[in-house]
């Protein structure tokens, strides 16, 4: 178990934070939110940015290259799944929060964006490891 978060640690914290966030129906008093159209848009494309570049850390650090099905499947096609699960928890569960299509498609692009950004990023700064001890 201990090896399990110590190879996935960072993309479990980072998924646990997202879905807390998103059923959360509290605000910390004093805590200003941005008052615009569109700015909870860009909160889910960064959180989920977020989300694919530590999935993509993760499975690229055991040596999973970016093209293998494995690592589509973890760091785009199961977060975007994730993103949409949650939106339709928060329609009908976590009132007063709503399921967006808009804020779905946010956590889309975000998704991608942080798959394309590993993908360029990665490969320059990290180390691949056969086994992680």
């Amino acid at each position: 178990m201990l090896k399990f978060f110590r190879i996935y640690g960072l993309s479990c914290v980072v998924t646990l934070l997202i879905l807390y966030a998103s059923i959360s129906t509290k605000v910390p008093e004093n805590f200003e939110i941005p008052r615009f159209e569109g700015a909870d848009k860009i909160v889910h494309f960064f959180l989920y940015i977020f989300l694919s570049l530590a999935i993509c850390r993760d499975f690229y650090r055991q040596s999973v290259a970016f093209t293998t099905r494995k690592m589509i499947i973890w760091a785009i096609v199961l977060p975007i799944a994730y993103g949409g699960l949650i939106e339709l928890l928060q329609g009908q569960f976590f009132y007063p929060r709503t399921a967006e299509w808009g804020d779905w498609l946010a956590d889309i692009l975000g998704v991608f964006t942080g798959y394309f950004l590993a993908l360029k990023v990665y490969p320059k700064i990290l180390t691949q490891e056969k086994t992680i001890k």
